[in-house]
């Protein structure tokens, strides 16, 4: 099944082929910073089954060594983030894909790190 997302002003799109497996809820602070909510929803997928329609509106920031999170330039939405030391993952930003399914599996990371009063 091929899946659809695109980012708030739609210029950024991709379609993602592959299964839903993992999704990681990180409360960390930098996720947190980056999303600008309680948590980041990371969908975890095979470079090989994205594709991009738009990649001229990406930009990507290197966050910390190695590690890369990768924004549209246009309205500022989060895209998807990828690391140096995994470079056939990426983790697509969740609330971008339309119609996602439930995950095989969902890791909550970093939780002592998030809002004591989120359940």
């Amino acid at each position: 099944m091929t899946r659809s997302a695109s980012c708030l002003c739609g210029a950024t799109r991709y379609r993602w082929s592959g299964p839903v497996g993992e999704v990681v809820l990180c409360h960390c602070g930098q996720c947190r910073r980056a999303n600008g909510g309680a948590f980041n929803v990371a969908v975890l997928a095979d470079v090989a089954d994205v594709r991009f329609e738009a990649r001229d509106r990406l930009r990507e920031y290197e966050s910390s060594p190695g590690k890369y999170r990768a924004f549209c330039s246009g309205c500022g939405a989060p895209v998807y983030s990828r690391r140096d030391d995994l470079p056939d993952v990426l983790r697509l930003r969740g609330g971008l894909i339309d119609d996602l399914p439930a995950p095989r599996e969902v890791i909550v990371s970093h939780r002592a790190d998030g809002w004591d009063w989120l359940d």
